[in-house]
């Protein structure tokens, strides 16, 4: 049943989120500017983080839609249900209804997982965990869970995170792609500003990923050799 899902882009919103939200202050410009390594930056600051807001907004918007079209689809009686199903659905057919489809449960499956890591990364850290690479004052290196890991797990929850919500709001079974409203051009464009969006600040966190360990290695020297040797991997297990 399409109630079902209703839970399920509760939590999705609610993961994606906490994934795109930082749990801490912005760095000083000082604990930026420490190592000259950091300058491969353009999404932790800037103009980006209001882009990141209207994100959210949308995506919280989207979301908002598709649970009324549910809520309204299973209470045809009610004139008010009526009147937002005919705005909010631009096909007539009843197949047409958001569900729970192989697409969006992969989404809402790799959302969760990425989270939880991105939410494991900003416990372990702490006040230490900021958007912006930097060296805080008294940092310390953090070698338990999940840096127990890989060197660089909140990247991983990224890269899990962001892309998926393009599958949940824009795949099969969504209100979007079942209602009609993909068949716009304006909704098409926003789709792959999305895309495109999600895209840019992971090639960004790529960039980052060697500037990030060269400074870690200046700050803590022969700490970070030793971890790096029992943590060889940046992302992946046994991968990368």
């Amino acid at each position: 049943m399409a109630l079902d899902k209703l839970p399920l882009l509760a939590v999705l919103y609610f993961c994606y989120h906490i994934a795109v939200t930082a749990p801490n202050p912005p760095a000083s410009r000082k604990e930026i500017s420490k190592y000259p390594t950091n300058r491969v930056d353009t999404v932790s600051h800037g103009p980006i983080m209001d882009i990141w807001a209207l994100v959210k907004a949308a995506i919280f918007l989207v979301i908002a839609c598709e649970i009324t079209v549910i809520v309204s689809a299973h209470f045809t009686t009610n004139v008010f249900a009526k009147m937002t199903s005919n705005i909010l659905v631009r096909t007539s057919s009843t197949s047409h209804t958001p569900s729970i489809g192989p697409m969006f449960m992969t989404g809402f499956l790799l959302c969760l997982f990425g989270t939880y890591v991105r939410w494991s990364a900003y416990r372990a850290l702490g006040r230490l965990f900021t958007f912006e690479v930097s060296i805080r004052d008294q940092h310390r290196l953090i070698t338990t869970y999940p840096y127990s890991i890989v060197r660089h797990p909140s990247y991983i929850g990224s890269f899990a995170a962001l892309p998926s919500i393009n599958l949940c709001i824009f795949g099969p079974g969504s209100w979007i792609f079942e209602c009609g409203w993909l068949e716009l051009l304006p909704v098409q464009i926003f789709a792959v500003l999305m895309s495109g969006l999600h895209a840019y600040v992971l090639y960004i966190l790529v960039l980052r990923l060697r500037n990030e360990d060269e400074m870690m290695k200046k700050e803590f020297g022969k700490q970070w050799d030793e971890w790096a040797k029992n943590v060889p991997y940046k992302l992946i297990p046994g991968v990368i």
